[in-house]
């Protein structure tokens, strides 16, 4: 479609199909139940728990939705609005904890790379000696893995929990940001070599075939004699004279060039059931209904600022440190997240709403460590 003449506008209204679906299945979606019983309406919230919990047995449930709203009322009296809110979120040792992993999800989320793939998939396979048609199927091949595996983390997310799930992500996307990083190394190193000199401003470029066209002014072609050149793509005379049919190439033949696809795929395996899904999953799950809409705000805020960073970044930080480079350093802010979140993450697999404050509530900095013996005080709370 979009190498069609108007193909941009298709490509652009295509976008319109999933959320034309999505507007009609939130027709069918039902209130929450919570924001029902907040509203005064509770035969309609305890209507729709009976639903979604498949029994008629939700007295218990209400019971619970019904203290959190009495304790949600004080505590929005006692945390004020506007900047008094916001200080008494961060004078509350649970929230506070609580606010700073949340943004950290965000953050360590953008800071893995991810919209630099969605975003530059294509460019990246490019790089990689995949021709511009080809790139753009693969990079379609790619965006349609994200969408089946994140199919795997709906299934798996109960299953395993939240904690876990995210560091098998995670480690799964390290392996994949390496086997992009080797790649690039690979492929430079195979690259058809320059076999005569760079012309121009290109001559500090003409090292090998991928060195010459990871420049954006710079490109490829084989002269009269059968030799490769790197030369401006600016040149049109030269190339018009020199270059075999008058054409410049961005893309350099190599064999390795599956490494590349191999090491996206891999990445959005990892990418796509856990560490994709789960900050919203979590931050959703973390905050006392008092705090909650203004700790979201803030850490989509984080989440949007991040996305922004990251890729507007990418090519430059292609350019500074190479490609491999960049792809590198995701996986080393990868690393870093993996350790912080393996020590103060909990799991809230299985803690209801009221109770999730607790979690954040230990003396302990890392909170993460004492999941377990922390969730089983809750449940047995709850069970008395």
């Amino acid at each position: 479609v979009a190498i069609t003449a108007g193909g941009w506008r298709w490509t652009l209204g295509l976008s319109c199909v999933p959320s034309t679906i999505m507007f009609i299945f939130m027709i069918f979606m039902p209130k929450s139940v919570r924001w029902l019983y907040f509203q005064g309406e509770i035969e309609e919230a305890k209507r729709i728990l009976k639903e979604l919990r498949g029994t008629d047995d939700v007295e218990l449930e209400m019971e619970e939705i019904a203290e959190d709203y009495r304790k949600t009322k004080d505590d929005k009296l006692l945390g004020g609005k506007g900047c008094s809110l916001l200080l008494n979120m961060l004078r509350n040792t649970a929230v506070r904890r609580a606010l700073l992993l949340g943004v950290m999800l965000q953050l360590f989320q953008q800071f893995s790379g991810i919209n630099t793939v969605i975003y530059y998939s294509a460019t990246i396979l490019v790089m990689s000696g995949a021709s511009s048609n080809k790139a753009i199927w693969l990079s379609a091949a790619v965006c349609t893995a994200n969408v089946a595996f994140t199919f795997i983390g709906v299934v798996s997310v109960e299953r395993l929990g939240r904690k876990i799930l995210l560091m098998c992500s995670m480690v799964v996307m390290m392996i994949g940001l390496i086997l992009l990083g080797i790649s690039f190394i690979v492929i430079d190193k195979t690259s058809q070599g320059i076999l005569t000199e760079g012309v121009g401003e290109c001559m500090t470029v003409s090292e090998s075939c991928y060195s010459c066209v990871a420049s954006e002014m710079c490109g490829v072609c084989s002269n009269l004699a059968g030799d490769l050149m790197c030369v401006s793509a600016n040149a049109t005379d030269l190339i018009s004279s020199t270059c075999e049919g008058g054409k410049v190439s961005d893309v350099c033949k190599t064999e390795y060039s599956w490494l590349a696809v191999v090491g996206l795929v891999v990445y959005i395996m990892g990418f796509a059931p856990g560490m994709g899904p789960l900050p919203w999953t979590i931050n959703s799950e973390i905050f006392p209904n008092w705090s909650r809409d203004t700790a979201m705000s803030i850490t989509t805020t984080t989440n949007w600022i991040c996305n922004s960073i990251i890729s507007q970044t990418f090519l430059q930080l292609t350019k500074a440190v190479t490609t491999s480079g960049a792809f590198f350093i995701y996986c080393g802010i990868t690393l870093i997240g993996l350790i912080y979140f393996f020590i103060c993450l909990p799991e809230t697999r299985g803690v209801s709403l009221e109770h999730t404050e607790e979690l954040f509530s230990s003396s302990l900095t890392f909170v993460g460590l004492k999941t377990g013996l922390r969730k089983k005080e809750i449940v047995n709370n709850e069970d008395e």
